[in-house]
């Protein structure tokens, strides 16, 4: 990923906004921009060969490559965890280039599983509205 794929990236990416506010933003980025190699050049001052999806969230979208995140019972989410990166690789890691699972020995494929690799998100059905966590029922006090 380079900033060269801008185009690509940003036409994937989704209609929304990524953070709620700057400080959303910046609490995100600072836990896991700051040690991915793909912002490094942005670290050291070169902010033309910085990542090219925190310019994306800082377009007002999400990038396709941002998941959401581990949520509780609630739907709550730390600063942190609100998403997780599919591009982060950090900057210590030997070989920072993904490599896709080995089909095993003797294992047959009945399908080339290449055209289903790469970034999905789901999207709700036009007129629905995503479902929201369940919450446990109001209690009101018996009265005597």
């Amino acid at each position: 990923m380079s900033p060269d794929d801008l185009d690509k990236l940003l036409a994937e990416s989704r209609d929304e906004p990524a953070f709620s506010n700057s400080d959303e933003g910046y609490g995100w980025m600072d836990a896991n921009c700051a040690t991915c190699v793909h912002d490094k050049s942005a670290r050291r001052g070169d902010d033309g060969k910085g990542c090219p999806l925190v310019l994306i969230s800082l377009m007002g979208r999400r990038p396709a490559q941002w998941l959401d995140g581990d949520r509780n019972e609630q739907g709550l989410y730390s600063r942190a965890g609100q998403y997780r990166c599919t591009e982060y690789r950090h900057e210590g890691d030997k070989d920072p280039e993904p490599r896709p699972l080995p089909v095993p020995p003797g294992q047959g494929e009945l399908i080339p599983r290449e055209p289903y690799e790469g970034h999905r998100m789901l999207t709700p059905l036009p007129g629905t509205t995503p479902a929201a966590p369940a919450r446990p029922p109001a209690t009101t006090p018996a009265k005597d």
